[in-house]
């Protein structure tokens, strides 16, 4: 009951910080997106063959998720030294 509740709060809270977005109209995105989408992947394909593009990804994505963790890293040691009654 006490679980119900909580998850009850927690769920309008979040549907009041949402409700100017959903106040909004839908949208859709132009065609030409979709077409410049199906351009690059043309493209991507035929880069394929010579140098694999879901290895780069992976290896991309492993270097963003490094430099996000170091970056997070130095944000945390910064603050603590910004503490006053700790070095």
């Amino acid at each position: 009951m006490i679980t119900t509740a909580l998850l009850n709060i927690f769920y309008l809270f979040i549907y009041a910080l949402t409700s100017p977005l959903r106040l909004l109209s839908d949208v859709s995105l132009p065609a030409s997106l979709t077409s410049s989408i199906q351009t690059a992947n043309t493209y991507l394909s035929a880069i394929d063959f010579v140098f694999p593009v879901s290895t780069f990804l992976i290896i991309f994505g492993l270097i963003l998720g490094i430099e996000t963790f170091i970056i997070t890293y130095k944000i945390i040691m910064w603050l603590i030294r910004k503490i006053p009654t700790m070095n």
